[in-house]
């Protein structure tokens, strides 16, 4: 009987270990627009909204962020940036990051460029935890404060 009960010791140590073993996917929020009903009604904790990607620690800031300006996949969200805007260069510069996009970008303006301005903001403070993200786009520059925007957690219940 004491056999099989370190045997079963033994056994259940080696299996958490192997668990342990098992690394959790790295997830990246990026935040797009909703679409549906919701926008409609006015409600603003559902304008904006994360979407979350599987992404690994050694994929450039440029690679990730060239996939998030390509818009969404998933039913439900739409992208905050004109058809054709790319990502041409980011540069980090102390606590500011700068994103160079094409110019696209600058055919925006009122609430498309603010909500696209919140949605990059989220994004870059997520990715880079810098609440400043300078957006250069033609010879245009747009500042955009993380803390400028109130992001409303669904968790939170309203």
């Amino acid at each position: 009987m004491k056999r099989w009960t370190v045997f079963l010791l033994i056994l259940c140590l080696a299996v958490s270990c192997a668990a342990c073993g098992e690394e959790e996917a790295e997830h990246t929020a990026f935040y797009y627009l909703r679409t549906g009903d919701t926008i409609a009604h006015g409600q603003a904790d559902a304008l904006i909204a994360p979407v979350l990607r599987d992404s690994s620690e050694d994929t450039a800031l440029d690679d990730i962020l060239q996939l998030y300006v390509a818009g969404p996949t998933e039913e439900g969200f739409r992208n905050p940036f004109p058809k054709g805007t790319y990502l041409l260069s980011t540069i980090r510069r102390d606590e500011m990051l700068v994103v160079v996009l094409s110019r696209e970008f600058t055919t925006l303006d009122g609430i498309q460029l603010t909500l696209a301005g919140a949605c990059l903001a989220a994004t870059c403070y997520d990715l880079t935890g810098l609440e400043h993200i300078q957006v250069r786009s033609s010879e245009q520059v747009y500042d955009f404060y993380y803390h400028d925007y109130v992001f409303l957690d669904e968790s939170a219940g309203n």
